[in-house]
């Protein structure tokens, strides 16, 4: 303990010449959550660098921001109980990433829809961009006031030619993890109301933004496309 102390007040006076860690309590969380954003490993060292960062890395602030990435969305062998104590605090805290992952295992592996879509939406809200995908799709999928609900959502996602690329990786990045669940639930597509239809004009509609194409359609039209193809990823069709 007394080297690790040493450690830390050398490194902090090489840095900054304080000695000692003396931030106000709000940056120092403030600091901790932008290390804990971009790396879990930094964050499980900054924590292991000195007591003060060890006892504000426990604020839920923290464990708000600090990214998962490094962790699986599904473990085929069971964690330690350290690490599903560490993943759950990230769900019951409003973790995105952590919310989102946890919405697409109650929806199509456990079939808890309700639990499922509240996750979900949770992340949603919170700007997670696959959550706003997934939950946009359930939604549209279900038609109605629920499909004009989905419609809305998916719309906030801006897509245009110049961010087509950022959709394909949001749909690559859930087809990955939709592929290691034990799928259980599936959605089924009901009609979708679009004017493209109103003007016989649906099957000339085709989405190639990275082709350049020119839109011939509304946006029911072009998401119900993108529904479609989602359905079939759930299915394992593609």
């Amino acid at each position: 303990m007394e080297s690790m102390d040493t450690d830390c007040n050398s490194s902090a006076s090489s840095v900054s010449s304080i000695g000692k860690i003396d931030l106000p309590g709000d940056l120092l969380i403030d600091v901790l959550a932008r290390v804990a954003s971009s790396s879990f490993t930094d964050l499980f060292n900054a924590k292991l660098s000195c007591r003060d960062f060890l006892g504000a890395a426990e604020d839920e602030f923290i464990f708000q921001h600090v990214s998962i990435d490094k962790f699986p969305v599904i473990h085929w062998f069971p964690p330690s109980e350290e690490l599903l104590l560490f993943l759950n605090r990230c769900v019951d805290t409003g973790n995105p990433e952590a919310m989102f992952r946890q919405g697409m295992i109650e929806f199509f592996s456990r079939a808890r829809i309700e639990p499922g879509l509240e996750y979900l939406k949770r992340a949603t809200e919170k700007g997670h961009v696959e959550a706003t995908y997934v939950y946009g799709m359930i939604l549209l999928s279900r038609g109605g006031q629920s499909g004009q609900q989905g419609l809305n959502i998916l719309n906030s996602m801006k897509v245009t030619r110049s961010n087509y690329l950022k959709l394909r990786e949001c749909r690559a990045k859930i087809k990955t993890i939709i592929r290691e669940m034990w799928i259980n639930n599936s959605i089924s597509l009901n009609e979708v109301t679009c004017k493209c239809q109103e003007r016989n004009m649906f099957g000339m509609r085709k989405r190639k933004f990275e082709e350049e194409e020119e839109v011939l359609c509304c946006d029911a039209c072009g998401w119900y496309l993108e529904v479609l193809s989602f359905c079939k990823i759930v299915d394992g069709v593609v």
